[in-house]
This record gives C-alpha cells, sequence and structure tokens, in this order.
C-alpha cells in the first residue's frame, strides 16, 4: 500500500470514530459491519409504542437471598420500557455508508477566514436497495473541528448532480466543495444551489425520522 492511501485509511477511521462517539452520545447502539460492504455502520435505538417516544430499556432493581442465606441487590435488564414498564419496545435499525474528507488548498479571504477544498460524493447506488440506508460525509479541518453532514438518499439531488459518470459507475469523488472550518460551504454553483448543501449539517435528527420499512411506525 503507498502512503496516500494509507494516509486515506487512516483519516477516515478517525472519522469513523468520532462519527460513532456522536452517534453514542445521542443514545444510539454502534455496531460496524465485520465485512465492510456497502455500508460502514449498522446503528440501533429503542423506541417505546406506548410513550412514543424514544426509550431505553427498563433496569429492575430487586432484592434476593444467596446461598449463604445473606439478603442482596441486583439489577435486572429487562425487555420493558423504563418509563411505562410496557412489553412495547421497538428497535430503529439504520444502515450508514461513511465517508471521510480532511481537505487541501488552505486559503485565506481578504476578512481573515480560512478555507478549504473538499471533495464530495456520495455512494448513491447503495442507498437504493434500502431506504433506511444513510450517508454520512465528515469534513476534517483539525481535531477541534469535525463537521458532520447526514443526507437520506433523495437528499443528495437537491445540491449535486447526480448524472455525473461517477455517480453511477465509481468511487471516485468529483465535486469540490469550499469549506471553512464552521462547516459552512463558501462553494457558489451555477446549476445546483449548493447552499442547501449545510442543511444537513449535524443533521442527526433525520436518523429518528419514521420512514418505509420501520416496523413501528
Amino acid at each position: 500500500m503507498d502512503g496516500s492511501n494509507k494516509d486515506k485509511r487512516v483519516i477516515g477511521l478517525y472519522g469513523e470514530m468520532r462519527f460513532a462517539m456522536e452517534l453514542h452520545k445521542r443514545g444510539w447502539q454502534v455496531y460496524r459491519a465485520y465485512i465492510d460492504e456497502k455500508f460502514d455502520f449498522v446503528i440501533l435505538k429503542s423506541y417505546c409504542e406506548n410513550c412514543r417516544a424514544f426509550k431505553d430499556a427498563w433496569t429492575r432493581e430487586g432484592t434476593y437471598t444467596d446461598k449463604k442465606g445473606k439478603e442482596k441487590t441486583g439489577k435486572t435488564v429487562t425487555p420493558l420500557c423504563e418509563t411505562c414498564h410496557q412489553d412495547s419496545l421497538k428497535m430503529l435499525v439504520r444502515f450508514i455508508q461513511v465517508k471521510t474528507s480532511e481537505g487541501i488548498s488552505n486559503k485565506t479571504t481578504k476578512s481573515g477566514e480560512e478555507s478549504r477544498k473538499y471533495s464530495f460524493h456520495a455512494k448513491i447506488r447503495y442507498h437504493l436497495a434500502d431506504s433506511r440506508i444513510f450517508y454520512a460525509w465528515i469534513q476534517v479541518w483539525d481535531e477541534d473541528n469535525v463537521n458532520y453532514y447526514i443526507f437520506k438518499t433523495d437528499d443528495v439531488k437537491h445540491f449535486d448532480d447526480l448524472q455525473l459518470v461517477s455517480y453511477q459507475i465509481t468511487d471516485n469523488q468529483k465535486t469540490t466543495l469550499t469549506i471553512n472550518q464552521k462547516g459552512e460551504l463558501l462553494t457558489k454553483g451555477t446549476k445546483h444551489d449548493y447552499s442547501v448543501f449545510e442543511k444537513f449539517h449535524d443533521n442527526f435528527e433525520c436518523l429518528e425520522e419514521t420512514i418505509e420499512g420501520d416496523s413501528w411506525k
């Protein structure tokens, strides 16, 4: 493996780990594919049909007597909702393809604002198989500034040209986006309005929206 490919693997793994931690903070269980094909993460979150809200399982505390006759306190994780204690939990499942870009060509505007060029290319053909597959694009500025953009399959068409050959037959990134360290897009599109791209910045909420394939909708 040459140095450039090794660097890409390192930055890709870094982006995935940062993204996994963000998902974990938001209550998702994050699983990585043993064989990485089509998507990188399978994420799960429990939803209570009775409460109509995302809820964890109820951890019930109780007492018992051990073999020596001593009374002890123990905890048991149940399949019941932590709030209503009903057997009404369902698992929300999402599949996520992750891509990370660290940017090149530092530039400074007249106002002193720095920006970099980032390569963007969503693997949309994988998404067509299931509406529960999402795409996460991660912009790495430095270790203190990482921005996340999360899309549904049909979202990409709002700001990019899906007729590009790269979207149909290759994994090569073709769209170049100029972004500052805050995650604000500075690219000015002509055919497409790239300002719409910012709508998906930190768009973690879209993962919790009801879509076709969810058993609890």
